[in-house]
């Protein structure tokens, strides 16, 4: 079975009033994050951290060869869960806002080697255009042996009818669907479009000179431990190529 982390962010006062921000809070992080929790929990998944607001630190997410502690978080679960404001960079790295001074008012994924030589396989991130679909290439940093990037290429709405988003991915997860098809199904909304990415690199033989063999790819055979199939790490040196899928709905 999976271990699996969440952080949510749903206030960003001490940000805004730093001058690093000028954004509002959610309405509906922690009915997202609760829901997520709750379905794995109730498959018997171990949630291993549980993060709210000024307690959630870019830290937990930032390689310890750059002066983070992924060790101990993020790079200790199997799959790891975020809700908050949300970016890219101009060179298309992921950048995503904490509400806390103690460190870095954002953390951006060049800073991040997730599965290098611990556990983590998926990251979902709830927060807004995180994706560049002309600059993919930016996110190949994460991808120390991290299988799965979920994110966005535009927006994702906070809202009443977005509030179960967390707790439908989780169902997804948990009923045996892949990882990809859970999260670009489960943020899926009947009143507004969000727009869910998912992100994974392939090895040579999945590349096939161009031709790719989709069905090979993390994308299209990775699911939760114990729901299904999950292919072994693809460590950096075996990395050719990177994939991605997207939905508008």
């Amino acid at each position: 079975m999976a271990r699996f982390g969440v952080e949510g962010i749903r206030n960003f006062r001490h940000a805004c009033a730093a001058g690093m921000a000028n954004l509002g809070d959610f309405t509906y992080t922690f009915n997202r994050c609760n829901g997520v929790d709750s379905k794995l929990r109730s498959a018997n998944h171990s949630r291993y951290f549980y993060w709210g607001n000024t307690d959630c630190w870019e830290t937990d997410i930032r390689d310890v060869d750059q002066g983070g502690d992924d060790v101990h978080w993020v790079d200790n679960v199997d799959i790891f869960w975020i809700e908050t404001h949300g970016n890219r960079t101009s060179n298309g790295e992921v950048a995503l806002l904490y509400d806390s001074a103690s460190v870095e008012w954002y953390t951006v994924s060049s800073k991040w080697q997730l599965g290098e030589k611990w556990f983590a396989e998926w990251v979902m991130a709830y927060s807004c255009l995180t994706v560049d679909r002309n600059k993919v290439g930016g996110l190949w940093n994460m991808f120390a042996g991290l299988h799965i990037y979920c994110g966005a290429y535009d927006v994702m709405y906070d809202g009443l009818t977005t509030d179960e988003c967390g707790e439908d991915v989780g169902d997804d997860l948990i009923d045996g669907d892949t990882v990809s098809e859970s999260w670009i199904g489960g943020v899926s909304d009947w009143w507004v479009d969000n727009h869910p990415i998912t992100v994974c690199v392939g090895d040579a033989q999945t590349w096939n000179d161009g031709a790719i063999q989709w069905e090979r790819s993390f994308l299209n055979r990775d699911h939760l431990w114990g729901h299904g199939n999950v292919e072994p790490d693809l460590p950096p040196q075996r990395q050719a190529c990177i994939l991605w899928q997207w939905a508008e709905g």
